[in-house]
């Protein structure tokens, strides 16, 4: 096996004094250090010509001093050698590819080598720049993983760069779930690693449970000694590139990833049932309190009372009080938080759980502790056996092991402190190669959701009369259902995207930019991938894209807005509001008596300004409540991993 690189021990979070001192001395230094930058790539550009001249042998005597001076960790010190190195991947990159890396995307590429969180517009290159940093990483012969949101993207982007690998000397492969244990350990061999960040985590806590903890040079001599040996399928943890950044390290963040394994629980089946009959006899408000914007349940004390009533029809294992009370709450939220074709989709009589900011399944997760079960009661599909934990580890603790973690979006804003405070990284925000055509709209602001649809109808209309493509984008599964009828109704011919048709997705994002063409889809459509746009389209005004509401992240909206006026192209978005949007509930108590007021001055510019600024308002609220979950999910599975890696170190001792 080849040298294996230990995972860097996770550092304490900062205070957020410290956290305020380091964001704010950023921020001032901002301006300067991404001139800076720019300035390195165009004397990197400068040097392309000179490589260009270079004998073959000439050119290959350079590329072989660069690869030695990376394998003895030299490279990225020494800034000269650096950007001729840059200069020769830009000339293989004309060769073999037949594109070469703009001066920004040579900036962007400096900035991520240096370990800073990149946001460079959509449209302006991420995939090519990540491989630039890759060839650099995958040099010094230390494991690099590249992240992308899912596997044909990661496929799709080795594929694209992999003449590029091959010319600079270095082996890149892709790793997915369906590989035999065999071939998935000879891919991980490979200089450059793409894959997902849950596939990467599951094969990383797999190597733990075979090392009996967590991975390292002391622990694998020790197993071995007692065992053996175990034939581990990773390198090991050092370099990570992360493509969409703040998706993959903030929104797909919120649980963490599990090995388990199934066992049948007869028992939990049948109290589950039983629950699931008790909580129709409950009532809101009466029997329990269930907040709009929390998960946590209060029984009333005439609830308390039923409970203690009902508590012989379950099993003797729920008699105790705070077992009994989990498993009924279990059931609660089953019932009135968990929505079919929002947090979940059934096919084939299976709970599949969505990713409520992409809109995508995600097969093989599912909720711990029989809430899973409990859910797939209340919708009546067969209930799957409860899994047993072999191992976990959040996503945050697992991105802080790597000695250096790096990564682009186009959607880095707001987020700056939970980056730092999480990972210990800044992120610089790059300019456009190209001026910014994108036109964005004010809010449409509307008293109801009816209004709202009737105002989103006439804006259709008066779209579709220039012909100009529409890209529709809502928040949830069932909100594309509503507006498919309505669109129907309304008489438009319109293509729909969502998680239970993704076998259309490639034939759908590719045609979305012809004319005329209506497309509804979630917030899926084209992540990660560009919508091609007709010249006609452009010369008219380009994609045409409309939110119908607004997402509990600003990120996220721009995420959408960002499917049109790529890469310096025309492109208009439409956000659409009414105050029934479900954002609103995350307004704090202080602020509702301006939601009123806007309620009642909606048709005047006071108004609409005042739920401008409630908007911004809700989602930083939003914001602020999904980072302290994910800061709490955190510390409590990197706690409990500790006392389950104590628990069978002591049992492996005792055996």
């Amino acid at each position: 096996m080849s040298a294996f690189f230990e995972p860097r021990l996770s550092l304490d979070s900062p205070s957020a004094l410290a956290s305020k001192w380091h964001l704010w001395r950023n921020k001032r230094n901002h301006s300067a250090r991404v001139q800076g930058y720019l300035e390195e790539g165009k004397q990197i550009t400068g040097l392309v010509d000179q490589y260009r001249a270079l004998s073959e042998s000439d050119f290959s005597a350079q590329q072989q001093r660069f690869e030695s001076l990376a394998r003895r960790g030299r490279l990225a010190t020494q800034r000269e050698d650096l950007h001729k190195a840059l200069a020769c991947i830009v000339v293989l990159s004309e060769r073999h590819l037949g594109m070469a890396p703009y001066p920004i995307q040579l900036s962007c590429a400096l900035a991520m080598i240096d370990g800073y969180l990149v946001q460079l517009a959509p449209g302006e290159g991420k995939t090519l720049t990540i491989g630039v940093v890759s060839v650099i990483f995958g040099w010094s012969q230390k494991p690099c993983h590249v992240i992308t949101a899912n596997d044909y993207l990661a496929e799709r982007d080795r594929e694209k760069l992999q003449p590029l690998y091959e010319a600079t000397n270095v082996v890149a492969s892709f790793v997915e779930q369906e590989l035999d244990p065999e071939e998935k350990a000879r891919r991980y061999q490979a200089h450059i690693v793409y894959a997902t960040a849950k596939q990467l985590l599951a094969d990383y806590l797999n190597d733990v449970i075979k090392l009996g903890g967590l991975a390292s040079r002391t622990r694998m001599a020790l197993t071995n000694w007692q065992a053996g040996g175990h034939s581990l399928q990773m390198r090991g943890l050092y370099y990570v590139i992360i493509d969409e950044a703040d998706s993959i390290l903030i929104d797909d963040a919120t649980t963490p990833l599990i090995i388990s394994a199934q066992e049948e629980n007869g028992l939990l089946h049948e109290a589950v049932l039983i629950a699931k009959e008790f909580v129709d006899t409950l009532e809101a408000d009466r029997d329990y309190k269930l907040q709009q914007d929390d998960w946590d349940i209060q029984f009333t004390p005439l609830g308390q009372q039923k409970i203690t009533e009902g508590t012989q029809k379950f099993p003797m294992l729920w008699h105790h009080r705070g077992r009994l009370e989990d498993l009924i709450s279990q059931a609660i939220l089953a019932r009135d938080r968990f929505k079919l074709d929002e947090h979940f989709v059934i096919v084939d009589e299976e709970v599949i759980l969505v990713d409520e900011s992409t809109g995508r399944m995600m097969h093989g997760r599912s909720w711990s502790y029989g809430l899973h079960q409990a859910v797939e009661a209340r919708v009546d599909v067969p209930l799957t056996p409860p899994s047993k934990t072999l191992e976990k580890m959040s996503f945050q603790n697992f991105f802080q092991s790597y000695h250096h973690l790096t990564g682009a979006s186009g959607t880095l804003q707001n987020v700056q402190q939970e980056l730092f405070h999480t990972y210990r990284v800044h992120t610089l925000e790059m300019p456009t190669r190209l001026p910014l055509k994108l036109k964005v709209s004010d809010f449409q602001c509307h008293l109801s959701k009816e209004d709202k649809n009737q105002a989103l109808i006439a804006l259709i209309h008066r779209i579709q009369e220039s012909g100009l493509p529409i890209l529709l984008g809502t928040r949830r599964i069932r909100d594309t259902e509503q507006l498919e009828v309505i669109l129907e109704q309304a008489g438009f011919e319109f293509n729909v995207l969502n998680a239970k048709r993704l076998a259309q997705e490639a034939d759908i994002v590719a045609t979305a930019g012809e004319m005329r063409k209506i497309t509804l889809s979630t917030n899926m459509a084209g992540r990660g991938t560009d919508i091609p746009v007709e010249k006609e389209v452009l010369a008219l005004g380009g994609l045409q894209v409309i939110m119908y509401e607004p997402h509990d992240s600003s990120r996220i909206d721009w995420q959408l807005f960002g499917r049109a006026g790529r890469q310096g192209n025309p492109g208009h978005a439409f956000p659409l509001l009414s105050l029934e949007d479900p954002l609103f509930q995350n307004l704090k108590w202080r602020q509702r008596p301006l939601f009123w007021l806007a309620r009642q001055l909606l048709n005047h510019s006071i108004g609409r300004s005042l739920v401008k600024k409630l908007v911004t308002s809700a989602q930083r609220n939003a914001q602020a409540k999904a980072f302290k979950q994910r800061k709490y999910i955190a510390k409590t599975v990197r706690s409990s991993q500790e006392r389950m890696s104590f628990i069978r170190n002591k049992t492996q001792l005792k055996s």
